[in-house]
C-alpha cells in the first residue's frame, strides 16, 4: 500500500516522529547478497555503520568510504569481533567536502574493483553544521558535503564502475519539507540558519534522486527517509538529549529502510521510501516534486564538478 504524504510541514514532521518507534519494520535477512558489491559513504558511525553491518550480515562485500579512516578501522575491527567477514571490507578515505578527495577516492574504488561492478551505492554521509563553514572549493558546507560531494562521487563512479541496474540509495530526510530551494551559495549566521541550510541540502538530495532516475531509467534509484535518529548530527544540549531519549530511534533501526532498498525485490525504483510510511506518493504541492528546480540543480552540479581537481594521496586498506 502506497502512503500519500501531506505537503504541510507540521503535519508531515509530526507523523515522521510521533510513534516512529512503534512502527519500525526490520529488514528481512533474505535474500542474501553474496557476490554483490556495495559502497557506503560515512560508514564508520551511525546509520552508515549499521548499514555496512547489515550488508555484511547478508553476504555482501562492502567498500566503506569514510572521512576518518582511523574510525573506519575501528568499525572494521568491531565487525571482525562480531564474527563478520572483515576480509569483505575495504576502507577508503573520502572527504565529501573536498572534491579532490572525492576524485581520489573514486579512483581508489576503481582500483579495488579491478573490473568488477558496484551493485549498491548508499549515499549516506551527511553533515549538519552548527557554525557557518565552507568546503575546500568554497561552497556552503551542508550543500557541498551532502549534495555536491555525493554528486561528484556518483558522477565518477558512473564512468564504468556501476552495474547497469545498480541500486542507488540517496538518504534524505522528511525535514526537507521545511525548505523551498537548494543552492551552493546560501549564507547563514545562526542556529536557525544552520537548520535551514541542512533542510535545503536534504531537499537537494531528493531533487537529485528524482533527476537521476529520470535521466538514467536503467538504474534503481531510491530516496530514503531513515527516520529521526539519535546520532551526533545537529549537535547536543539538554533539549537534544531529551529529544533523543523520548522520541528518536537508534542508528540500527535507522538503517532498516536503507537495507530494504538495498536487498528486497519488487520495490518501485524512483520512489520515496519512509521508515514509518513505507513507499510514499507525494502531493503536487510538495517541494520535492518541483522537477524544473531539480533539473536546474542537476545542471548546476554538473557545471561545478566538470573540472574536478587533481587527485590527492589517499589511505586505502583492504
Amino acid at each position: 500500500m502506497i502512503a500519500r504524504l501531506s505537503p504541510y510541514p507540521l503535519k508531515r514532521l509530526r507523523t515522521s516522529i510521533v510513534g516512529q518507534r512503534r512502527q519500525i519494520s526490520s529488514c528481512p535477512s533474505l535474500p542474501q547478497l553474496h557476490g554483490k558489491i556495495a559502497v557506503v559513504t560515512g560508514a564508520n558511525d551511525g546509520i552508515g555503520k549499521e548499514t555496512a553491518r547489515g550488508l555484511l550480515e547478508r553476504g555482501a562485500e562492502v567498500i566503506m568510504l569514510c572521512r576518518n579512516i582511523d574510525k573506519a578501522e575501528q568499525a572494521r575491527r568491531g565487525f571482525l569481533a562480531e564474527g563478520l567477514n572483515a576480509r569483505a571490507v575495504c576502507l577508503i578515505e573520502c572527504d565529501l567536502a573536498d572534491l579532490d578527495s572525492v576524485k581520489a577516492a573514486a579512483q581508489a574504488v576503481n582500483y579495488h574493483l579491478r573490473g568488477r561492478k558496484i551493485d549498491v551505492l548508499v549515499e549516506n554521509a551527511g553533515v549538519w553544521a552548527r557554525h557557518y563553514d565552507e568546503t575546500e572549493q568554497g561552497h556552503e558546507i551542508n550543500f557541498g558535503t551532502n549534495v555536491l560531494g555525493h554528486f561528484a562521487l556518483r558522477r565518477e563512479l558512473m564512468n564504468g564502475s556501476l552495474a547497469r541496474r545498480a541500486r542507488i540509495i540517496i538518504l534524505t530526510g522528511d525535514i526537507y519539507i521545511m525548505a523551498e530551494g537548494c543552492s551552493p551559495s546560501y549564507h547563514w549566521h545562526s542556529r536557525l540558519g544552520a537548520m535551514r541550510a541542512y533542510n535545503r541540502s536534504k531537499l537537494g538530495n531528493f531533487w537529485i534522486a528524482r533527476e537521476l532516475q529520470r535521466r538514467h531509467p536503467d538504474l534503481n534509484v531510491f530516496a530514503v527517509h531513515p527516520g529521526v535518529v539519535a546520532s551526533g548530527l545537529g549537535g547536543g544540549g539538554k533539549f537534544a538529549a531529551w529529544l533523543k531519549q523520548a522520541l528518536l530511534i537508534t542508528p540500527q533501526d535507522g538503517a532498516q529502510t536503507t537495507l530494504m532498498c538495498a536487498s528486497q525485490e519488487d520495490l518501485t525504483h524512483g520512489s520515496y521510501y519512509h521508515n514509518v510510511h513505507g513507499e510514499c506518493e507525494l502531493d503536487n504541492a510538495d517541494p520535492a516534486t518541483n522537477d524544473e528546480a531539480a533539473a536546474r540543480l542537476w545542471a548546476r552540479c554538473m557545471e561545478m564538478t566538470a573540472n574536478m581537481g587533481r587527485p590527492v594521496a589517499i589511505r586505502l586498506a583492504s
